[in-house]
């Protein structure tokens, strides 16, 4: 079962959650610069991930812990792992779960804050438990690009795996905002 939390930017007493149904004067509600949103599944392991590495970072406040903070708001600007530069050949992002573990299901969240710029094509995602990305055997792969819309992977047999790893089969940049990682 998906509960899904949305911040809309004005809120009643700080609570997100009243968001949703907030039909009061919007002049008496508090307005936030940035936007953050949530979700919860029971099977949902994403917290168990101890560590995250890349290849490169775009901005000090694009690295890899955005991509499993438990925030799903998808605007790019502290929110979002992003890699360094378009010129760099496969760039990788790499998810420590700490031990092998069973997973049958990835739900990602792609850039979607209005930019019309694919920042997700021709991926490649893995799941392992070598630290070298491209060795894992694959859980998914995204050939065409994406532009803003949630994407949902289940295999048929869950995989076991230590290392979850995404990386791009071309020169371009890798921007991921959230990874939901389900067992």
């Amino acid at each position: 079962m998906y509960l899904w939390w949305s911040c809309r930017k004005r809120v009643l007493h700080l609570q997100c959650f009243g968001t949703q149904n907030w039909k009061g004067d919007p002049d008496s509600s508090v307005t936030f610069d940035i936007c953050y949103s949530t979700w919860y599944h029971s099977g949902d392991i994403t917290h168990l991930v101890s560590s995250t590495a890349y290849s490169t970072t775009y901005e000090s406040y694009t690295t890899g812990d955005k991509a499993v903070d438990g925030f799903s708001c998808r605007a790019f600007h502290h929110h979002c792992f992003h890699s360094d530069t378009s010129d760099e050949a496969e760039p990788w992002w790499r998810a420590d779960l700490g031990t092998p573990r069973s997973v049958s299901r990835l739900l990602v969240f792609p850039r979607n804050d209005g930019s019309d710029v694919t920042h997700f094509s021709n991926v490649v995602i893995t799941l392992g438990n070598s630290t070298i990305t491209g060795h894992n055997p694959t859980f998914a792969t995204i050939d065409s690009g994406v532009t803003g819309q949630m994407m949902d992977f289940i295999v048929k047999t869950p995989m076991i795996g230590r290392y979850l790893g995404f990386y791009t089969r071309e020169e371009l940049y890798l921007l991921i905002c959230e990874v939901k990682i389900i067992s």
